[in-house]
């Protein structure tokens, strides 16, 4: 390990965040509990330890209960000229309907992301090279985009190797 990583580690641990190291299974075993806890927490994985817990996670009937589906190119081109996003590149996602009518999927989900987060933020992760951000019940609601409604029913979401969501299935 190089001493400016473990600066960067030094840093992040005087913040109050943790940094963890450990083999895959060790890891991939941590998020599972996190999950089967009920935790909020947000995991920096690497693609195999995100494809070993994406594997176990996105079971054939998971992905049907929570109507996960390919992004189509058209909503894909549509977050590139309209938010001005690189391609997001293969990802999936569900859609979910507000009470107004409007329906949440990916393009809204980055739009939010930008609104809350800033462009340069929402860049920053999907440039990500080695990581794979992984949120775990994540508290931040969708909010629609047509009536700024929160909307209550989860928006799942995975962004090939490079952003993803899981959700317990009775959080705590």
């Amino acid at each position: 390990m190089k001493s400016g990583s473990l600066t960067e580690i030094d840093a992040l641990v005087r913040d109050g965040r943790i940094v963890m190291s450990g083999d895959d299974s060790a890891v991939v075993a941590a998020v599972q509990d996190a999950l089967k806890a009920g935790r909020s927490v947000t995991f920096y994985l690497s693609p195999g330890q995100a494809e070993a817990f994406k594997a176990w996670y996105w079971s054939p009937r998971r992905i049907k209960d929570r109507g996960m589906e390919p992004v189509s190119r058209e909503e894909r081109e549509r977050i590139t000229s309209d938010l001005g996003i690189k391609d997001i590149g293969p990802a999936h996602s569900n859609r979910i309907d507000c009470e107004c009518g409007a329906q949440y999927g990916a393009f809204e989900f980055i739009e939010q992301g930008i609104k809350e987060h800033g462009k340069e933020s929402v860049d920053a992760v999907l440039a990500l090279e080695n990581a794979y951000v992984l949120r775990v019940n994540p508290v931040t609601p969708a909010v629609c985009a047509a009536c700024g409604a929160r909307i209550l029913v989860g928006h799942d979401y995975d962004m090939t190797n490079r952003y993803g969501c899981c959700r317990s299935e009775n959080p705590v």
